[in-house]
């Protein structure tokens, strides 16, 4: 069962003002190579709407990237920031290069570097990619529930963007698939819903009021058709 602490943790530090450095950690679903918000964005938009300016994000996701690349630039792009919080979305280049074995261990030792370091962690799942354009995604959905399983045995937070994604892709395709770049990636529109999402866990939520053109109408509206769908 996935934790609630690490969330609960940082909602107190955002709401005590104690400044919180968040690092976002991961590949090309963390990295910001499109026009437009991604999640880190939005995650860090949402968090100073709701608490003011409690905290700063980092974003060291490089394209890409899989656990062994995020273990070999450790000591640079993650241990350097000195994180209290570090958000891990990883897995979809490992389905392809390694196994369930080493990709769980890799995964654990990540966490433990962190905490060894007293920084917090939550993982990620992805969200879902087309089916239609990849191959057999039956590793991918594998690593995606070690990613879960090492959530919960390390008591770290989980964010389980898939669960919720997979729901809408086959509840509502056509709307899906105005969310995807391409078969593997979210253009903005699907990172706006990830940041928001991922928000959500801490708290946060973006403030309307300074929205007149109604930018986030379309993401709310996909979000809130997912929680029914959840009910």
């Amino acid at each position: 069962m996935e934790s609630n602490r690490v969330f609960e943790t940082m909602q107190a530090r955002f709401r005590g003002q104690e400044k919180s450095r968040i690092l976002a950690f991961g590949s090309s679903n963390t990295q910001r190579f499109l026009p437009g918000m991604n999640w880190v964005d939005v995650l860090d938009l949402a968090i100073n709407d709701t608490y003011g300016k409690a905290h700063y994000c980092i974003n060291t996701g490089i394209s890409g990237n899989s656990t062994t690349d995020l273990l070999n630039r450790f000591d640079r792009d993650a241990a350097f920031y000195q994180p209290h919080l570090a958000v891990i979305t990883i897995g979809g280049n490992d389905s392809n290069r390694i196994n369930a074995v080493e990709f769980e261990s890799n995964l654990r030792e990540l966490q433990g570097r962190f905490n060894n370091s007293g920084c917090m962690v939550v993982f990620q799942t992805y969200y879902s990619p087309d089916p239609a354009r990849n191959n057999d995604l039956t590793t991918f959905y594998r690593f995606m529930d070690i990613v879960r399983d090492v959530a919960a045995s390390t008591d770290s937070g989980l964010v389980d963007h898939l669960k919720r994604w997979e729901l809408f892709r086959r509840a509502y395709p056509e709307s899906y698939l105005k969310l995807m770049h391409d078969g593997f990636h979210l253009n903005c529109y699907g990172n706006m819903l990830m940041g928001l999402d991922a928000a959500r866990r801490f708290g946060a939520k973006v403030n309307l009021d300074t929205d007149p053109a109604g930018f986030w109408d379309e993401s709310l509206k996909i979000q809130r058709l997912i929680d029914d769908l959840e009910k």
